[in-house]
């Protein structure tokens, strides 16, 4: 009687953790999802409250290409601030806009090689891929420039694919909502089984 009194205790205790600390995550993120937005939207109502077009002060996007391996995979999430005043500088990586043929309109992300200064606020930057031979064939202006990458999040791109159907965002939201109703199940035979002893 004893050892199974302690097996429940043990799964009880278990599930708890479990619950516990899928819960405090839950929180986190939801909160730190709060604050993006609340820098993202503040920022936007400050500068076009004073006129200006400018890119969000922080974005993110997920890399597609094999063009910044080994830095940045495929797969790998980066995070960007844009920076005012023209503060980029070599060596940076950055987002922006690209005006190549082939990839006009298109964010690409990529290394600083060079920067020609043309005023005090707008220069025009020369960018190479770190896993490509050669620089890109276009220069890009500041105002393209969507932010200076800050730091990536490895392979998160992932789970954007894994929630990215209905179906497997359903599953994703379904394995949470299973855990605490086993959870609650295992409250309520402990509870029963303590009833009846």
């Amino acid at each position: 009687m004893n050892s199974s009194r302690k097996k429940l205790k043990d799964i009880k205790y278990l599930l708890y953790f479990i619950t516990h600390s899928f819960m405090i995550s839950i929180f986190v993120f939801v909160a730190f999802i709060g604050l993006a937005f609340f820098l993202y939207y503040g920022d936007l109502l400050v500068t076009q409250g004073k006129g200006n077009n400018k890119s969000p002060l922080f974005g993110a996007y997920v890399i597609v290409s094999q063009s910044m391996v080994p830095t940045i995979k495929i797969n790998d999430a980066i995070v960007i601030k844009r920076m005012d005043n023209d503060m980029y500088k070599v060596g940076d990586i950055i987002t922006f806009a690209s005006t190549d043929d082939n990839y006009s309109g298109k964010a690409v992300t990529h290394r600083i090689i060079n920067k020609r200064v043309e005023n005090e606020s707008e220069s025009l930057y020369t960018t190479k891929g770190d896993n490509n031979n050669v620089a890109d064939p276009t220069l890009v202006k500041t105002d393209s420039i969507y932010g200076k990458v800050l730091f990536k999040i490895p392979s998160i791109g992932r789970l954007q694919g894994l929630v990215s159907t209905p179906i497997h965002f359903f599953i994703s939201l379904l394995i949470p909502a299973i855990l605490l109703l086993v959870y609650d199940f295992s409250r309520i035979f402990v509870l029963m089984s303590k009833r009846k002893s």
